[in-house]
């Protein structure tokens, strides 16, 4: 995939979940307004953000991806757009791994059910003044695809994960219905 144009094109035909643009134009907006260079992507699908982001001036992305189909793919755009240079991809269960930079930018955008362990996991990585946000809070892409079982139980997690951000001390919670929903959370 050669163009932006064409990989939002096989994320549609392919049923792959990727960013909405406008988030992406979110994204962007919030890394050259606050000066943000190190971005740490938690589910990269096929990499359309991470190169979004990337195509930015001095942005440095570390995507990581569990599925293996789509990690090859994600490898191959990143080639297309020729930079190998500021995208770190790894192919691995982010639950699974260490990561000891610290990232100004935080986008957890993986499996729903484990966005509490992966805030917990790598809150520790965000630099001071930086930001995590969590992808999908409205879920309206799951929604219109997934059985009522499934959407009960996502919109339960999702509640969960709504109520312990709340419950976080040393933390500032802000919702936006941007793409699909995001949580904006700032240390204090």
């Amino acid at each position: 995939m050669k163009t932006i144009e064409e990989m939002e094109a096989y994320a549609l035909i392919n049923h792959i979940p990727i960013a909405r643009k406008d988030f992406v134009e979110y994204l962007i907006d919030l890394i050259n307004t606050k000066g943000y260079h190190d971005i740490l992507e938690i589910g990269s699908a096929i990499g359309y953000t991470a190169i979004r982001l990337a195509l930015l001036d001095d942005v440095y992305v570390t995507t990581i991806e569990y599925d293996k189909e789509r990690y090859d793919i994600c490898l191959e755009n990143i080639k297309d757009f020729h930079v190998e240079d500021k995208i770190n991809a790894i192919n691995d269960d982010a639950l699974n791994i260490f990561l000891s930079p610290k990232y100004d930018l935080i986008f957890i955008d993986a499996a729903k059910a484990k966005n509490i362990k992966f805030f917990e996991k790598y809150k520790d990585n965000l630099k001071d003044n930086g930001t995590i946000i969590i992808d999908n809070i409205n879920m309206l892409d799951f929604k219109a695809h997934a059985s009522p079982k499934k959407i009960a139980f996502y919109e339960n997690k999702i509640e969960e994960l709504k109520q312990y951000l709340a419950d976080l001390a040393d933390y500032d919670v802000v919702y936006n219905d941007v793409g699909d929903g995001i949580a904006i959370v700032n240390k204090k």
